[in-house]
């Protein structure tokens, strides 16, 4: 299965462990879309997907026209470059102070100096509404500080896709409000840039309501 000029990601009745089956859907380039699953497990595997870490049951699934599974190990690392993961808990690396996760990513693609990755790393921690230590580590941070550092972690690679996996989790009325905030900001800033919504969390289609909805039941897709 390829993509077409608008569909930067195409599922073609898809499946996962009995969690659904027959999920056909498309992510059209420069949308903003949300995609409401019946479970928390199926975000983070959704995530994985389009990563190219597992394959489906069943289906076809493809990202940037290609199959991620599929790639030779430098062509996945390519595709992965284009995509920007806030993951619901952060992911942030346990051994890694805050300012080395946040940084790490942008320091193997060698375009800036210190300073210049010092100057905008701490501008975009501000921006994704981090205000915990620099040099501290993850399990030390509060979640929802985790969930900043690893929002402004995906913001510096200015990527092409923008993936929430389960944007509300662990997050406050206000600190909801201010994370959709600066992802609607975020994604307007690129021309072309997509942003994807990965939930099984209903509330958040009000913040989103001029996105597309794609509704992933348990057993079947609609």
């Amino acid at each position: 299965m390829t993509d077409t000029a608008n569909d930067i990601i195409t599922a073609e009745k898809i499946a996962w462990n009995d969690l659904f089956n027959d999920a056909t859907f498309a992510v059209a380039r420069g949308s903003i879309t949300v995609i409401i699953t019946p479970k928390e497990e199926v975000d983070a595997w959704l995530v994985r997907l389009i990563l190219g870490f597992v394959e489906t049951d069943r289906g076809e699934f493809s990202i940037f026209g290609a199959k991620p599974t599929s790639l030779p190990e430098n062509r996945l690392y390519e595709l992965r470059q284009r995509i920007g993961i806030v993951y619901a808990n952060g992911g942030l690396i346990s051994n890694l102070k805050i300012w080395e996760n946040v940084t790490l990513p942008l320091s193997y693609k060698g375009r800036m100096n210190n300073a210049e990755m010092e100057t905008l790393g701490v501008q975009v921690l501000k921006r994704a509404g981090y205000q915990g230590k620099l040099m501290q580590l993850p399990g030390h941070t509060p979640f929802h500080q985790k969930k900043a550092a690893g929002f402004a972690r995906a913001m510096l690679m200015d990527p092409e896709l923008m993936v929430y996996e389960s944007p509300l989790l662990g997050l406050n009325q206000e600190e909801r409000r201010a994370f959709m905030a600066t992802a609607m900001q975020f994604h307007g800033e690129q021309e072309g840039r997509t942003s994807l919504f990965i939930s099984s969390n209903p509330e958040v289609l009000p913040m989103l309501k001029d996105a597309r909805v794609i509704t992933i039941n348990q057993g079947q897709q609609s």
